[in-house]
């Protein structure tokens, strides 16, 4: 589901491993700063931390919060860690300032950490970095949250907000910070080209509290309000991928929604300290761990946090995790893999796109799977049902730990996985692309093909490529006889097999006696819309919708278990985007009977736009079906019309529909995007 990923709490299923937690890593200390060479990496923070509210029950007789007694401790304790282990020169506070700055970070504790000047901390920073800067955002204190009736862009039906010590003024003013307000702030972050990473030890759920032996909390109770105040709502959209304008975004938080946040004795400010910062810090000091991936750090950081007794409490990562602190990394589709004895499991099947036969590479880590140093084992996958997958090593390679990350190195499709039809005449140039066709090793000749091979009308001797709708795919693949024709050919074609393999997903209705376990209701239609009204669709049982129209799409689990929901679209030219979760960000199941909705999205270019939608009764890897269009090299170049779709629109979109088998089932849903001036 989509999610606006700068509130606490509010953050999805387990990245990093599955299964009952096992020890974390013991290892000594962090070496001391002197003995690194300078850190080159340009990171920024806004360091915050609250102990003390204005409106808190010490104030406040009739209020139902109180103030905290480790928050101020932990953000303290954050920013000293940035200081010992990447060199930022953090700002000192004079002797009773609760506001201090230099520039690198600017610290705000207690009474001058008001919804104003934390806002303004966040937006004088985002404007005065460059491309490739770091702003780490970091939070200690209360959180709450905010029932959401109108958008329905959380799967729980509420947004989250986090409090400033001037929130709750019972004179009704706006003193949460809304998570709209952050996410149009990462938002503009990321577009500038800024690593935008936020760390929250706080929740947003009135029964997810952060408590310790006294029942203390770090949660406020929900906030009636019946939408965010104008001003927010009014917030510019922006691009809003995790790597969207050449920045990205990965936000680290406490616990998930509905979990406790806790404390325990030991802060060095006031009495307490967070479990989450505890280890974050004490994972962070761990050899080599300053430069792991955020997805490293969050897996030892869970270890932790269930070794020391938390077992209420997991902490949640979302964003660019193959990234680390103040560095990009190449995109990587990462899977997490289970060894036990003789048995080792992928933990992603044919719902992720796996094949039998296709090869992974297995490391230790995803920092080592990134660089691609370090393998510890190769192998092939030997059986694949829906979920998972066996690996067949392919020679003993020693004792191996038992969680393992694998990447694809070899996609393997069956040898008669896509047919195309050759429309050229009897001759050279036909018997050489009947050649190619042959050596692709998984596409077949056949007159009915699909995709066919034609002649290219504009240069004289070359071959396009055509869907059997008229869609041109490939403009020209050159002649058949040329030099890297061949190679052309295959690439193209690879791709049309992958949305052919994405949708034979496709699960046949079941008979009338069968009860489907994962039903869900769902529609993509023009805005205006109540949530539980789909309008009609157009003649041919198809939406039609206008280029430039504004539509709005929306989900209902109407099942009586939770289901992982996942809508990947297609564009007329082949290019597969994972549309819901957005790229980056894993999903947290939808509850039964919750709305799900986004608005403010258009297309700009006519075709048959396809909606995969896959229901899951446990999480899958979805976006490995991710590629970039026929033509088109560069995914984030936003050249195919549905990737200039996704481009424009700041929050993704979900369609849903289910036929069901075993614990998952998918359906394509087809959205006709039409000329302005075609009824």
């Amino acid at each position: 589901m989509t999610r606006i990923l700068l509130m606490a709490c509010v953050l999805t299923s387990l990245l990093c491993g599955c299964g009952p937690p096992s020890a974390p890593t013991q290892a000594p200390a962090e070496a001391a700063p002197a003995s690194r060479p300078p850190d080159t990496r340009r990171i920024h923070a806004l360091i915050v931390g609250i102990d003390r509210y204005r409106y808190s029950d010490a104030h406040q007789p009739s209020a139902v919060f109180s103030d905290l007694r480790g928050a101020v401790g932990d953000a303290l304790r954050f920013k000293q860690a940035l200081a010992d282990l990447y060199g930022v020169e953090v700002d000192v506070p004079a002797a009773g300032a609760c506001d201090s700055s230099n520039a690198a970070t600017i610290t705000l504790t207690d009474d001058c950490a008001t919804r104003a000047r934390i806002l303004e901390a966040l937006q004088q920073r985002i404007a005065s970095l460059r491309a490739g800067d770091t702003l780490l955002f970091y939070f200690a204190g209360h959180g709450s949250r905010y029932r959401d009736d109108e958008a329905r862009d959380q799967d729980t039906g509420y947004n989250g907000t986090i409090l400033p010590t001037d929130a709750r003024n019972p004179d009704g003013s706006p003193g949460d910070i809304f998570d709209v307000e952050l996410k149009a702030l990462k938002d503009r972050a990321t577009a500038q080209g800024l690593y935008f990473v936020s760390v929250f030890d706080s929740c947003n759920s009135a029964t997810a509290t952060r408590t310790g032996a006294a029942g203390q909390s770090r949660s406020a109770p929900t906030i009636n309000v019946p939408a965010p105040p104008s001003s927010v709502a009014a917030a510019p959209a922006a691009v809003a991928t995790s790597s969207g304008g050449n920045g990205y975004w990965v936000h680290l938080a406490a616990a998930q929604d509905g979990e406790e946040a806790q404390e325990t004795g030991g802060g060095t400010v006031g009495t307490r300290a967070g479990v989450f910062t505890t280890a974050l810090l004490d994972t962070l000091r761990m050899p080599g761990m300053r430069d792991a991936t955020f997805g490293d750090l969050i897996h030892e950081v869970r270890l932790r946090v269930a070794a020391r007794g938390h077992a209420a409490q997991t902490p949640s990562a979302e964003g660019a995790l193959t990234a680390a602190v103040g560095a990009r990394s190449r995109t990587a589709v990462l899977y997490d893999v289970e060894h036990a004895g003789t048995a080792t499991t992928l933990q992603a099947g044919t719902t992720s796109g796996i094949t039998s036969g296709s090869r992974f590479a297995l490391y230790a880590n995803q920092a080592d799977a990134v660089a691609r140093r370090s393998r510890l084992a190769a192998g092939s996958i030997s059986t694949v049902d829906g979920t998972a997958a066996t690996l067949a090593l392919d020679a003993a390679p020693g004792a191996l730990p038992k969680r393992l990350v694998a990447e694809e190195i070899a996609h393997f499709l069956p040898g008669d996985a896509l047919t195309v039809a050759i429309d050229l005449p009897a001759g050279p140039a036909r018997d050489a692309a009947e050649a190619a066709l042959s050596a692709t090793g998984f596409a077949v000749e056949s007159p009915t093909g699909v995709t066919r091979l034609v002649a290219d009308m504009e240069h004289a001797g070359a071959v396009a490529l055509r869907a059997d709708d008229g869609t041109l795919l490939v403009r020209s693949l050159g002649p058949p006889n040329g030099p890297g024709f061949g190679d052309r050919l295959t690439e193209a074609l690879r791709k049309v097999a992958r949305v052919q393999q994405l949708l034979a997903l496709r699960t046949s209705g079941a008979t009338a006696d069968d009860a489907d376990p994962l039903p869900v209701a769902a529609c993509i239609a023009a805005d205006g819309y109540r949530p539980t009204a789909c309008p009609p669709l157009q003649a041919g049982g198809v939406r039609r919708i206008g280029m430039g129209e504004r539509i709005t799409a929306t989900v209902i689990n109407r099942g009586m278990q939770p289901a992982y929901i996942y809508v990947l679209a297609i564009d007329p030219y082949n290019a597969v985007d994972l549309v819901l979760p957005k790229p980056g960000e894993f999903d947290q199941s939808l509850p039964p009977n919750q709305p799900y909705r986004r608005s403010g999205m258009s297309f700009d270019a006519p075709g048959a736009y396809r909606f995969v939608v896959i229901a899951s009764a446990r999480p899958i890897r979805a976006d490995a079906f991710q590629q970039a269009g026929n033509g088109t090299r560069d995914l984030a170049a936003c050249t195919s019309p549905l990737e200039r779709l996704l481009c424009a629109s700041s929050e993704g979109r979900r369609d849903a529909g289910v036929a069901a088998v075993g614990d998952w089932s998918a359906q394509v849903s087809t959205v006709l995007t039409t000329p302005e001036d075609v009824p």
